[in-house]
């Protein structure tokens, strides 16, 4: 049931006008089983994965917290931890472990065919498995106290519009929430519906019609020149945000509309103003969680430089390496943690701190996001790449010496023109619509545009569904 088709809009119609109806009491009931409902829709059998998940981790909750110090909590949070990273590295990077074994078997001379597993990953399993661990610190840390309904811990696990991408949200953001007298207010449906509008409007205008440019020149890099090549590189970086903030917008419409609020996941990320700067506000959901339960217990930025530096790189690397069971994603993680650690030693070296945006005049702070842009989706290769040899490809066909040929794709200036566009435009969104009959005539006239679009258009999977 994916969220740009019809199937999903009569299902977000109906679960939004039975939840109306229903008396407070019961609407959490109604949006588990949605939430059930929704999941099956895809893997019904990934479900007991789910659940399984779930019990366990609401199991060792509620044990740990009737243990008074951290000593005795320990072994607890460690079973629990390590039964849910298991469960994802087996489900996610087993066939990663058997082809690098294969890899080295060949450079040691051995001839030896990696067989293909037949292991289904459960949609979700990234997004969920770090929820629960995050969900057991906080109970071990005394920061949360566990819920004693298993009900009730289900359902802020299994939220439908944030189930399979996201934004990650802790307990205590969302458990408060279940618990209070939920409505939707006329201001609170006008933004959800301008959240929808916009959703829609990012996915199926934009970033699935840019998909079908970006698989051809990805798909054989060689056999196209440096313009081509240049355009997909680009391309491909503003159809990843674009994808993915609609995938969110979405998901805070369709919450909204239900009476919850979710955590903010993107904040203008291309407007950022060094590398540090644009992971603040990319996928923000994700890199706070980095930071809060890897980052700061690995030592942060306490201590030595030379130990800074390696948290930094580490989380970096282990970024890379949650995005995909692939090696390019690790290479576009270590190389996002490399840019990361020639900025700190930059400044350091130099006594400064990094500065922000207000501390820059108008022509360093555009040099500056061109720059962090350029480096950003620099990166982006690996991260689009199936293989290493295909990001070689790419970047032979970029620096080799070509003319640009008869080519006149629309996608050589369309592709451009309309993401800075929509960067741009995008900051003044709020104050245009709030001028624009209250906001709410452009974003339902939009919202109805893109789903009749949507009902003939080549729908693409949310590229972020893979991890």
């Amino acid at each position: 049931m994916y969220f740009n088709s019809l199937t999903f809009v009569y299902f977000l119609v109906a679960v939004i006008a039975v939840n109306a109806c229903l008396p407070q009491g019961f609407r959490n009931r109604w949006i588990l089983g949605a939430s059930l409902l929704f999941y099956a829709s895809w893997s019904p059998i990934c479900i007991l994965l789910l659940l399984a998940t779930a019990a366990v981790d609401y199991g060792v909750a509620l044990k740990m917290a009737s243990l008074p110090t951290l000593r005795g909590r320990k072994p607890w949070l460690v079973c629990s931890i390590s039964i849910a990273v298991g469960s994802l590295l087996f489900f996610k990077y087993t066939q990663m472990a058997v082809d690098t074994a294969g890899w080295l078997a060949s450079w040691t001379g051995n001839a030896w065919e990696p067989p293909l597993l037949a292991i289904v990953l459960p949609l979700g399993i990234s997004f969920y498995t770090f929820e629960t661990i995050s969900y057991g610190i906080d109970v071990y840390r005394g920061k949360l106290e566990p819920k004693r309904s298993f009900f009730e811990y289900l359902s802020f696990l299994m939220f439908f519009p944030k189930l399979i991408a996201g934004p990650i949200v802790r307990a205590s953001e969302f458990l408060p929430q279940f618990s209070a007298s939920r409505s939707c207010s006329p201001e609170g449906t006008q933004k959800a519906l301008h959240l929808l509008a916009i959703g829609f409007g990012k996915k199926v205008l934009l970033a699935d019609n840019f998909a079908p440019f970006i698989e051809r020149v990805f798909t054989a890099p060689l056999e196209h020149n440096r313009w081509a090549c240049l355009v997909a590189v680009f391309g491909y970086s503003m159809q990843v945000y674009l994808d993915f903030s609609a995938y969110t917008d979405i998901a805070h419409g369709c919450a909204k509309l239900l009476g919850y609020d979710l955590p903010k996941n993107f904040n203008k990320p291309y407007l950022a103003v060094s590398i540090s700067d644009f992971w603040r506000r990319w996928h923000m959901s994700l890199s706070r969680w980095f930071r809060d339960y890897f980052y700061i217990p690995l030592g942060g930025n306490q201590g030595s430089l030379l130990r800074t530096y390696r948290n930094l790189f580490l989380t970096m690397l282990l970024g890379g390496l949650w995005h995909g069971a692939n090696w390019t994603f690790v290479a576009w993680g270590a190389l996002n943690g490399t840019f990361l650690l020639l900025e700190r030693l930059w400044y350091d070296a130099r006594g400064e701190q990094i500065p922000r945006e207000s501390a820059m005049g108008a022509t360093e702070r555009r040099l500056r996001i061109v720059l962090v842009f350029g480096l950003i989706t620099f990166t982006r290769i690996f991260f689009r790449s199936p293989t290493f040899s295909v990001a070689t490809d790419m970047l032979h066909s970029i620096f080799r010496t070509t003319e640009m040929g008869a080519e006149k794709e629309f996608a050589l200036i369309g592709i451009p023109v309309a993401s800075f566009a929509y960067i741009y435009v995008s900051k003044y969104r709020e104050r245009w619509l709030r001028a624009s009959f209250e906001g709410w005539v452009i974003p339902g006239y939009a919202l109805y545009l893109t789903l009749l679009l949507a009902l003939g258009a080549t729908r693409a999977e949310f590229i972020y569904f893979q991890f």
